[in-house]
């Protein structure tokens, strides 16, 4: 599995617009072949965060998600930010819950 997250701050006045995009692309991303989920996280505080994290079931299916309309318009979104977005892909070989 791969766990990507993009982290970035909107300015106040382009964050409507921001959040307008991502929720946009939210269900095709969703219906997109190999995705686990796409979340969109964000504090309430003015000039506050917005994360999204994405989790994927192979290398090969975030790859093709990373050349969809989808993924340029979440760029496009990030373009909006006040600063450079962090962007991490994050490989997980294992996933454990309370049974650990």
């Amino acid at each position: 599995m791969v766990i990507g997250t993009v982290r970035f701050q909107p300015s106040v006045d382009q964050r409507p617009l921001v959040l307008e995009i991502l929720r946009s692309v939210q269900g095709p991303v969703n219906a997109e072949p190999g995705c686990r989920g796409f979340e969109i996280l964000e504090d309430q505080a003015p000039g506050a965060a917005i994360v999204l994290v994405e989790r994927w079931e192979s290398s090969a299916a975030l790859e093709r998600h990373l050349r969809s309309d989808q993924y340029r318009r979440i760029l496009a979104a990030c373009e909006l930010s006040t600063g450079p977005p962090t962007i991490r892909f994050d490989h997980v070989s294992a996933t454990e819950g309370m049974e650990l």
